[in-house]
């Protein structure tokens, strides 16, 4: 599966230009509607239950199907019409088996994350090939980086992540932390030079905010470069295989499941720009929030944190299921120093949804120090994907706790509403009491 002659496959700075695009033109959509009032409302829903769902399919947003003349789920730039229905396979391949129904069985999940495997590494290495660095004004070859600059063979970490996305079958009361290898946290993002040099800025609470904002950068190109190759591989599974799909009930969530990732990855684009566009200076509206916190050999952390809900007015952040709002997300990092924590949260001040987020958790843990301790560590473990415990530590811990952090990590209750998830992070791991890494 090469994608080095495909024409609707571009390179990132193409794929910026096509996402902000398709984000146009699926707005006006929206602000075009007669409804346009009822759809803000029911837009500011934590969850969105099936009367939500059906009033938007009636007036237009659909989650589970494709309009011709809409622009393509793949933020190609062109009509699916044009682009991946016209190019939908009609073979019928009777061994396919969709993620959906291969849940199902062990035998067929495994034969599933085999296929998806296979397709995500072919995509991985094609991608490689035509990734430019992105640092400002070169025009070098990427090369493989890490997001975690030490090696995973001497430091023992565990984490949730998985080098195959695909792999996401999780069961309440399972461990779905593993030991982290040198193959986890891979991407192509800056070439050698470029690369060597921003692993090498010294980060402490004296540090410019140019060197913070660079020490960020992996981050997005991290969560962007495995994005865009995860969309790749559906919309090639589309076309390749969706036709093959026997039960009718499957194909409507597939097709749901894409337009989340097309979100996902449209959501991303953003973040890029924005953090971009601040090291270059194109713009100023950043914001960075400092803790300094105790020195601690638990955890570490480089991610995107997905804030949920504001404790105060419980105003929606981001939706759990809500597949046509851009997710609003923030960085967080740490770097442990000789005797202390540094953490850095950074986030678009022009953002008045993650302001307000922020502001309103401030007022609760400026009082004392350790409220911010489990603050961040709450943050860490539920808001980011990919949070690392060390190996040692976590393998002293209770199997019930094990799985405990695995819930908080990767679940949300079944039918949440705002005050469920507030109460989660105020109860399940409080601010004076509960979940502290430090």
């Amino acid at each position: 599966m090469g994608i080095k002659n495909n024409q609707e496959t571009k390179d990132l700075l193409e794929l910026v230009d096509k996402q902000a695009l398709y984000k146009e033109i699926k707005n006006n959509k929206l602000s075009d509607s007669e409804t346009q009032k009822f759809v803000e409302a029911i837009f500011e829903n934590y969850f969105l239950d099936n009367d939500n769902i059906n009033f938007l399919v009636n007036n237009g947003i659909n989650f589970f199907n494709f309009e011709e003349n809409e622009l393509c789920f793949c933020l190609s730039g062109i009509k699916y019409s044009e682009c991946c229905f016209a190019n939908l396979s009609d073979k019928i391949d009777e061994q396919y088996i969709p993620f959906l129904k291969a849940i199902l069985n062990k035998k067929d999940y495994d034969k599933y994350l085999s296929f998806s495997n296979k397709t995500f590494q072919n995509a991985y290495k094609d991608f490689a090939k035509l990734e430019k660095c992105n640092y400002s004004n070169c025009i070098s070859k990427a090369v493989e980086n890490r997001l975690y600059n030490f090696d995973f063979e001497k430091n023992m970490y565990v984490s949730t992540n998985n080098t195959n996305p695909f792999n996401n079958n999780y069961k309440m009361g399972d461990n779905f932390f593993n030991k982290v290898d040198n193959n986890n946290f891979k991407f192509f993002g800056f070439c050698t030079k470029h690369y060597n040099e921003i692993n090498k800025i010294v980060i402490n609470k004296e540090s410019s905010d140019k060197d913070i904002l660079l020490s960020n950068f992996s981050i997005i190109l991290y969560k962007l470069f495995i994005a865009r190759i995860q969309l790749f591989c559906l919309r090639e599974e589309y076309r390749n295989y969706f036709n093959s799909i026997k039960d009718e009930n499957i194909k409507p969530l597939f097709i749901y499941n894409l337009k989340r990732i097309s979100n996902h990855v449209s959501s991303l684009v953003d973040t890029y720009n924005f953090i971009k566009k601040n090291i270059n200076q194109e713009l100023k509206n950043y914001k960075i929030l400092k803790f300094n916190l105790p020195k601690t050999d638990i955890f570490t952390i480089s991610d995107l944190i997905y804030p949920q809900i504001c404790p105060e007015d419980f105003k929606l952040v981001n939706s759990i299921n809500n597949i046509f709002i851009t997710e609003n997300s923030a960085f967080l990092k740490m770097w442990v120093n000789k005797d202390s924590t540094l953490i850095t949260i950074i986030f678009n001040n022009d953002n008045k949804i993650l302001n307000n987020f922020f502001n309103q958790y401030k007022k609760i843990i400026h009082a004392k120090s350790k409220y911010e301790a489990a603050f961040i560590s709450n943050c860490a473990l539920i808001l980011a994907d990919n949070i690392l415990f060390d190996k040692i530590w976590f393998d002293k811990l209770e199997n019930n706790n094990k799985a405990l952090f695995s819930a908080l990590n990767k679940f949300r209750f079944e039918h949440p509403n705002m005050g469920q998830e507030y109460l989660k992070m105020k109860f399940f791991a409080g601010f004076n009491k509960g979940n502290n890494f430090f």
